[in-house]
């Protein structure tokens, strides 16, 4: 069976979706970070509380770094390896303008000579962090090109020319965002053609698009080495477990699961904090109500709460709409 991994997705599968997940449902082989970026506000709160080890016991997590500059990632990295950290993930995924305008992200699939620098650097310069730290490995996440598919056969190219341990393929462009189609025939290049192992990420919402991605993989003489799954996973959190048990979530068990994230977000940093992040993670959750306009209606009343009182009574509304069983 592939491996199961949570993605990383900014303001929602930080360590307190993380470790609540961890709490109820488990079966996560590996969680990522939410991406950072290694300048000088690394170690100031949002990032600090995302990295140090104890918001993390008992989970194996890899810290996202978000940069097109060697000198910021060895700099992070090495602090990142002081902590305990055994792998580093580097985003060349995120399609946001205002990262890949700066040729981060995604941006960087435009510049294929950019990205060589860069990982030249990681890799081989003077203050690379595995001069001191050699055991530490670098893993890739990545999407299929910018605005086409014109440059990936550049961008492997380059990936296989570094001892990168792992590469995530989201098979979609950065113009695509989260909605446009998923391009296999990309992701099925990249599995034949780079030297490292091969995670798959995109539109992974059920077991079925599990299977189908496995069975995929199964045609081929390479197998895919793990299923990353982020939008997926917050609509239903018991979906690891699903795949790897069979046994489906109860709405009882995804109530249990809303209530103590909301809870674990309202101690870390307070009400109106918390009702915010779980608006977001509604917004994920609602997609499980049939039918489109109770669904519109009960997602308008969640995100329009502004008390405790009216965020739980809004909520209570969308459980009793929810399936029993969510498959």
């Amino acid at each position: 069976m592939a491996g199961l991994y949570l993605a990383p997705m900014e303001e929602i599968t930080g360590y307190a979706f993380r470790n609540t997940l961890n709490r109820h449902f488990g079966s996560v082989d590996k969680y990522f970070t939410p991406f950072i970026s290694p300048d000088n506000r690394i170690m100031k709160t949002r990032c600090r509380r995302e990295i140090i080890p104890s918001n993390n016991e008992g989970l194996n997590v890899v810290p996202q770094l978000l940069t097109n500059d060697a000198a910021q990632f060895n700099e992070a990295a090495a602090l990142f390896a002081d902590f305990g950290y055994e792998e580093i993930n580097i985003n060349f995924g995120c399609p946001s303008n205002t990262v890949a305008g700066k040729f981060k992200g995604s941006g960087i699939l435009r510049a294929p000579d950019q990205m060589d620098r860069l990982l030249d650097g990681i890799f081989n310069g003077t203050d690379s962090v595995l001069r001191s730290n050699p055991a530490m490995k670098i893993s890739v996440k990545t999407r299929v090109g910018y605005n086409d598919t014109s440059d990936f056969e550049k961008v492997i190219d380059v990936l296989k020319r570094y001892p990168v341990c792992e590469i995530t393929v989201h098979p979609r462009l950065k113009k695509d965002l989260y909605k446009g189609t998923i391009r296999m025939e990309m992701f099925d290049m990249a599995l034949e053609c780079l030297n490292a192992d091969i995670v798959y990420n995109g539109d992974i919402n059920t077991v079925a698009d599990y299977e189908a991605v496995s069975a995929r993989s199964d045609a081929g003489d390479r197998a895919v080495k793990a299923v990353m799954i982020g939008r997926g996973a917050v609509r239903n959190p018991g979906i690891f477990r699903q795949i790897r048990k069979g046994c489906g979530t109860t709405k009882r068990e995804l109530n249990d699961f809303l209530c103590d994230l909301y809870e674990t977000y309202n101690a870390d940093c307070g009400e109106v904090n918390a009702i915010c992040k779980m608006k977001e993670v509604w917004s994920y959750t609602t997609s499980l109500i049939e039918d489109d306009s109770e669904r519109s209606d009960i997602l308008k009343t969640i995100i329009k709460s502004k008390s405790a009182h009216a965020y739980k009574d809004a909520t209570l509304l969308a459980l009793s709409k929810l399936p029993d069983i969510i498959e």
